[in-house]
């Protein structure tokens, strides 16, 4: 296959995800947000940040919280939401301080995503790009975030090299990610994974080091092997006033697994995966 081929094949590709995940952004995009930010942070903290055995909405709160707390204080940061959709993570940052940008493939997700910003009044702007085609500054965020999207960008000729390239000499990067390590989770995905149209592409340990391969420090913090099988467990309301009812089987799941997981031969077939990364 020559290289015009391999590039129409990568923008068919592009176009297919970008029309999937407009589609699905579409179908979100009138309940994406409450009407005020203090409704905002609650739902956000409940929804994507709380731990599932604690009773959170998400089943990826955990190792989403872990990641945020290893961030620390954002304030005056230059902070890029990557891959940002309806930019939840990058106006929670806001909140705190956080300078904030942020961008997605899926322009209907950013339309959605600056709307909301103006109402709350938040210091966060987001733009419709490709991760391949940053058009931001060199060397310009201190600190680069993003949830559930290496697994989109990895598979995407010069993602890489453009990541790097935003980030200031020492600036950080942290990502969480669901891996592909382990063939008996990989059965349960094909069960609990959206259409491929997603552009979902299989994310191995491999993969993420070849990726991340210019930076300075690449640590990878696996996360939970009998703790998956919350995939298939049932979610949570997620009304405005519904408390966090903590779970009692998956806080036993989870501890169990902390101690299984002190064998580090087993992390090789964890699930998820915190990716730091320095310049």
């Amino acid at each position: 296959m020559n290289v015009s081929s391999d590039e129409h094949a990568i923008e068919s590709l592009k176009h297919a995800e970008r029309a999937w995940h407009d589609a699905e952004y579409d179908s979100f995009a009138e309940h994406a947000f409450p009407d005020t930010i203090e409704h905002f942070a609650e739902r956000y903290v409940n929804g994507q940040i709380s731990r599932f055995c604690d009773g959170g909405w998400s089943r990826w709160g955990d190792a989403r919280r872990e990641a945020l707390e290893s961030v620390g204080d954002v304030r005056g940061l230059r902070v890029l939401d990557y891959g940002c959709g309806f930019g939840h993570l990058g106006m929670y940052l806001s909140l705190h301080g956080a300078h904030v940008w942020g961008f997605d493939l899926s322009q209907c997700a950013v339309e959605t995503a600056n709307k909301a910003a103006e109402r709350y009044g938040l210091s966060a702007q987001f733009s419709p790009m490709d991760a391949a085609a940053l058009t931001y500054p060199d060397e310009f965020f201190d600190l680069v975030i993003g949830f559930g999207v290496l697994h989109h960008v990895i598979k995407y000729p010069q993602a890489d090299a453009h990541l790097f390239r935003v980030l200031k000499p020492g600036g950080r990067a942290v990502f969480h990610e669901t891996l592909w390590d382990n063939p008996l989770i990989n059965f349960v995905r094909r069960f609990t994974s959206v259409h491929s149209d997603a552009g979902d592409a299989p994310l191995t340990e491999r993969e993420i080091h070849k990726f991340c391969r210019s930076f300075q420090s690449v640590q990878l913090e696996k996360r939970h092997l009998l703790y998956m099988l919350k995939r298939l467990a049932k979610l949570p309301s997620s009304e405005w006033n519904a408390q966090l009812t903590p779970r009692p089987f998956w806080r036993a799941v989870s501890a169990l697994d902390l101690q299984i997981l002190r064998f580090r031969a087993l992390r090789r077939y964890c699930g998820e995966v915190l990716v730091y990364l320095q310049k």
